[in-house]
């Protein structure tokens, strides 16, 4: 674990744009164990010693989990609901998959990075452009990407053969067909979940976790994903309100 002499941990705040009811003790002790934070991971300046201090990483990270887990206007009842939208289950999806839920300093080149597999330490790390770099809504679709790999489904794009115009290891083939690698599942990849749920929170994320600022972050992300991130153009972005746009 890097120190935090070594790794700047402690910046300045976004704007405040939710409430902060994930900094409570019992809201803390419930996510602390589903994602199974640990404080060998989350100390050192990341936050476990300050969980509500928004400069560190620990508290973006609970600012994040909350709306993947709250911002549904019908939340699930329990984390075993799976019904309705996937606005309304992300979050226990992002539960369900995540087997652990690392900081890391990292070396400013990725964002987060999941490990799985059989008969290896299975774990999700997050890295300083995770906490720094992106706005609350964007490190909530992170997540949700990173759930969709802890559930093995790595990225299937950049193949060679007609490669995503980011050129980047993370594209998936369609925003339908984005998973690779044994036994992973079919059907839309890690980059085509997150646009699933950018989509659905432009549509209609609640008012307690949602402003038309942040509802223009969700489709500035989405649309940045579709034009860079897939290599056969799905020929739609989408708008702050959740429609869609044909570009073809």
């Amino acid at each position: 674990m890097q120190a935090q002499t070594t790794c700047d941990t402690v910046r300045g705040t976004e704007p405040a744009v939710m409430s902060s009811f994930w900094c409570t003790q019992e809201w803390i002790d419930f996510f602390w164990d589903a994602y199974d934070f640990d404080k060998g991971d989350w100390d050192d300046g990341f936050g476990w010693e300050a969980a509500c201090d928004l400069r560190r990483p620990l508290a973006r990270t609970f600012q994040a989990i909350q709306l993947v887990n709250y911002a549904s206007p019908n939340e699930p009842t329990n984390t075993g609901d799976f019904s309705g939208n996937f606005l309304r289950w992300a979050g226990n999806y992002t539960i369900r998959e995540i087997d652990e839920l690392d900081a890391r300093c990292g070396d400013g080149s990725k964002r987060a990075y999941t490990r799985w597999g059989v008969f290896i330490d299975n774990y999700t790390r997050l890295y300083i452009p995770f906490f720094y770099n992106e706005n609350v809504v964007e490190r909530a679709g992170t997540l949700v990407h990173e759930a969709r790999h802890a559930d093995w489904c790595g990225h299937n794009g950049n193949d060679g053969s007609n490669p995503c115009s980011s050129g980047s290891s993370s594209c998936d083939e369609r925003y339908m067909d984005g998973c690779g690698g044994i036994g992973s599942p079919s059907g839309r990849g890690a980059d085509g979940y997150q646009i699933l749920w950018l989509w659905w929170y432009a549509f209609e994320a609640d008012s307690q976790h949602s402003n038309s600022t942040m509802k223009a972050f969700a489709r500035d992300e989405a649309n940045r994903i579709l034009n860079t991130m897939l290599d056969v153009n799905p020929c739609f972005n989408i708008t702050s309100n959740g429609d869609k746009i044909n570009t073809c």
